[in-house]
């Protein structure tokens, strides 16, 4: 029932839309997606959410993938969600969990900075005593939908230990560069000058690291969506086109590659469906999946994506037709956790220490 939801709220108005301006994050989808409970899908059942689980989130992230939304379900509802939900001092932070699940509050993960390389424990943002609390200086690069977020979960050393703290987006000291990536969503780098912060988290990094692994695995759902897209529309389209007095599906070289974008598809399927029954497990049998998972979507989704823009030719080169959005999304979520490099890396290191 989630999956067919899903898939009616895609297919209808809040399906690819292209405008004068692109196509952008709307507050009235998100509203939808608030009545029909999804945002309180993945806060636990005594914080006053559904207690979902990854499953049915990754449910929800391929049909977002399949119609192209712009959405900041992922680092919303499931990464920000889930930590304020495990913060150390509930009570403190209830209100603006709430606030997530009644789509009133768009909250943003600030981790990345410019010589981290996806590493979420080789920071230099420091929080420090002050007057009444706490203070952050630093800065913050790419944090992903951070030019729409009203509050933001920065990560920090305090006495050498990663912490976690929420931060308003009026907060005295704080500068926020909004701007866009290559997908159309909307990011920002920020800049913190003493900059007022209340704890969420006293010991960050392994929490931390749990919701980057669910976030990687709902990003390879939200990438099959799109391939899978993709691959429809590409394998309708050479059915109709024709060249030389015949349909591009009369060309078996054509209908080769339609075949290996299929198996690409099959491919990245599996790996999912791994990563997504070892989500819950221990670090490092959580990790190595989870990682794999978004290797196989990066390199799969570039295949099948880059396959659907040839085989449209110039059409699918055109910024008013939906296949060419999906491959700067394939792009971007290639960017967004960790790039290849970096996650090859850690699927050996954590294997190699599993063995």
């Amino acid at each position: 029932m989630l999956k067919e939801s899903a898939e009616r709220f895609v297919s209808g108005e809040a399906g690819f839309q292209h405008t004068r301006e692109g196509i952008r994050f709307s507050p009235a989808n998100w509203k939808t997606m608030a009545d029909l409970g999804w945002l309180l899908l993945m806060i636990p059942e005594e914080s006053g959410g559904l207690g979902g689980g990854a499953i049915d989130a990754a449910l929800l992230t391929e049909s977002f993938g399949r119609g192209r939304l712009i959405t900041p379900y992922i680092s919303t509802a499931v990464v920000a969600a889930g930590l304020l939900a495990r913060a150390d001092d509930f009570s403190t932070h209830s209100a603006l969990l709430e606030s997530i699940g009644t789509g009133q509050a768009l909250v943003a993960l600030a981790t990345e900075e410019s010589s981290s390389r996806y590493d979420l424990n080789r920071i230099t943002t420091a929080a420090k005593r002050a007057a009444g609390g706490f203070t952050l200086s630093g800065e913050k690069i790419v944090v992903q939908d951070g030019a729409i977020a009203g509050h933001f979960l920065v990560s920090a050393l305090l006495e050498g230990k990663t912490t976690l703290w929420v931060v308003d987006k009026d907060a005295a000291g704080l500068t926020r560069r909004a701007y866009r990536t290559i997908d159309r969503a909307p990011a920002c780098d920020l800049s913190f000058a003493d900059t007022p912060a209340t704890l969420v988290l006293a010991d960050a990094a392994a929490p931390l690291e749990r919701a980057i692994d669910q976030a990687r695995v709902l990003l390879a759902a939200e990438a099959l969506g799109c391939m899978e897209a993709a691959l429809s529309i590409t394998a309708e389209y050479i059915k109709t086109r024709t060249q030389f007095g015949r349909t591009l599906s009369s060309f078996q070289t054509l209908t080769h590659r339609v075949a290996d974008c299929y198996v690409k598809c099959e491919q990245l399927r599996s790996a999912l469906f791994r990563a997504l029954s070892l989500i819950d497990a221990e670090p490092r049998a959580r990790g190595a999946p989870a990682s794999a998972a978004l290797i196989t979507a990066i390199e799969a989704g570039e295949f099948v994506c880059g396959q659907a823009i040839q085989l449209h030719g110039g059409i699918g080169m055109t910024e008013e037709y939906v296949v060419g959005h999906y491959y700067k999304r394939i792009r971007a979520i290639g960017r967004t956790y960790g790039d290849l490099a970096y996650l090859r890396r850690r699927y050996i290191d954590l294997t190699q220490r599993s063995a």
